[in-house]
């Protein structure tokens, strides 16, 4: 990292949101929310795995998600 002159680990930097992408991660928290099947498909590099796992962290922040042995589930 000393070498680029980052001050930031990758890892914890954030990313960009436009309106857009914001109303979409409101209408799929939505659509879980009333136990709607969603599928996430996009072209490699396009964000899938980070929207996935910001929506995982927001619904266990808001207690509406719940981790066991068996996987994670709404509560």
């Amino acid at each position: 990292m000393d070498f680029f002159g980052l001050t930031k680990d990758l890892r914890s930097v954030g990313y960009f949101e436009t309106n857009q992408d914001q109303q979409v991660f409101k209408d799929v928290k939505k659509a879980i929310k009333m136990g709607r099947l969603v599928a996430v498909s996009g072209m490699v590099g396009c964000g899938k795995t980070t929207a996935m796992r910001r929506l995982q962290e927001t619904l266990e922040q808001e207690s509406l998600l719940q981790n066991s042995s068996r996987g994670f589930f709404l509560t």
